[in-house]
C-alpha cells in the first residue's frame, strides 16, 4: 500500500479516536468548543479523504502492459475530477461566505444570525451604519486583494494536484494541506499554552487581538518540525529542504490568518459563517492556505 494511501488511513484513525474519546459526556461537557473542532475536522477530513483516495484509483487496463515497454507510462486516474470537483466546491462556498459580506441585506441577516448563536456580541468594525438605499458596500483594495488571493488558492490547489499527479509525486499534495493545519492546530495550542507569558503584547492587536506571539513563534516551530517529519515520508524533498517548505508554509499560514482576520475585521463580523461547528466558516478554516499554498505551487512548478 502507498505511503500516502496509508497516511490518510492512519489520519482518519487517529481523528476518529480523537472525536470518540472527546464525544464522552464528561469530557464533552468540560471541553465544548475542543469536541467541536474534533468532530469538525473528522467531517471535513472524511470529505478529503474519500476524494483523495477515489481519485488515486487507477485504470489497470491502460496501465498494465502486456509487454515490457521501453519507457514506462504514468497510470490514468479517470476519477481525478473528483477531487477538482472537492476543490471548486471549496471556492463556491467561500466566494458565497465573501459576497454575502458584500451585499448589505445578506450581511445584516448574517450578522443577526451570529449575534442570535451568541457568536458574536457587537460589531467590531467603524462600518455601523449602513444605508439602506445601496444594495453593496463599496469594495476597497483589502476586499479586491482578498478576493484575488482566494480564487488563486483554488487554482493553485487544482494546479498542485495537477503537477503532484503527473509527477506521481502524490504525497505532495497532503503534505502541503497538513503541514498548514498542523501549524493552525499548533499555534492554538502554544497559545493556549504560553500566551501572555513571555510577550505582553499580542501579535497583531488591531486586527487579531487573541492571536499571541508565543502562538505564532512557537507553534510556527513545532508545525515545521512534524510536517517535515511527514514530508520525509510522503514527498521526494530532502530533509532540510522539506524543513525549509514546511517552515515558509507556517510562517504564510499565519500571515494568510490575518489577512482573513483583517477582511472580517473591516465587514464587522467575528466569523465569515456557521457552516462549520466550532471554527465558524469555510474561509475561517482555510485561511491558512490564502497565500502558502499558492507560493507553494509556483515553487513546486519550477522545481520539475
Amino acid at each position: 500500500m502507498a505511503t500516502d494511501t496509508l497516511f490518510v488511513i492512519g489520519l482518519m484513525m487517529v481523528v476518529s479516536l480523537t472525536w470518540g474519546t472527546l464525544a464522552i459526556p464528561s469530557l464533552r461537557k468540560r471541553l465544548p468548543k475542543i469536541y467541536l473542532i474534533a468532530r469538525s475536522w473528522w467531517l471535513m477530513l472524511a470529505a478529503l479523504c474519500i476524494c483523495y483516495l477515489v481519485a488515486k484509483i487507477t485504470n489497470d487496463t491502460q496501465y498494465v502492459q502486456l509487454q515490457p515497454q521501453p519507457q514506462a507510462q504514468s497510470p490514468s486516474h479517470p476519477y481525478q475530477w473528483l477531487l477538482i470537483t472537492f476543490f471548486i466546491l471549496i471556492g463556491l462556498r467561500g466566494s458565497y461566505e465573501i459576497k454575502r459580506l458584500w451585499c448589505i441585506d445578506s450581511k445584516s441577516r448574517f450578522i443577526r444570525k451570529l449575534q442570535a448563536r451568541g457568536l458574536q456580541a457587537k460589531l467590531i468594525s467603524s462600518e455601523k451604519k449602513l444605508k439602506p438605499t445601496n444594495s453593496y458596500t463599496r469594495l476597497n483594495l483589502l476586499d479586491l486583494l482578498f478576493s484575488f488571493i482566494f480564487v488563486l488558492l483554488i487554482i493553485s490547489l487544482i494546479a498542485l494536484q495537477q503537477l503532484a499527479w503527473q509527477r506521481e509525486q502524490y504525497g505532495v499534495l497532503l503534505f502541503v494541506l497538513f503541514a498548514s493545519q498542523f501549524n493552525d492546530i499548533a499555534q492554538y495550542l502554544c497559545g493556549r499554552l504560553l500566551g501572555g507569558k513571555l510577550f505582553k503584547r499580542s501579535l497583531a492587536p488591531n486586527i487579531s487581538p487573541n492571536k499571541s506571539i508565543e502562538g505564532a513563534v512557537f507553534g510556527s516551530f513545532f508545525a515545521a518540525l512534524l510536517a517535515s517529519l511527514l514530508g520525509i515520508w510522503l514527498t521526494p524533498f530532502d530533509w532540510w529542504l522539506g524543513l525549509l517548505v514546511a517552515y515558509s508554509l507556517a510562517v504564510s499560514g499565519i500571515a494568510g490568518d490575518l489577512l482573513e482576520s483583517a477582511f472580517k475585521r473591516q465587514h464587522g463580523v467575528k466569523d465569515t459563517g456557521t457552516l462549520i461547528a466550532g471554527h465558524g466558516g469555510l474561509l475561517d478554516r482555510i485561511d491558512s492556505f490564502l497565500i502558502g499554498v499558492p507560493l507553494f505551487t509556483l515553487f513546486y512548478w519550477l522545481l520539475g
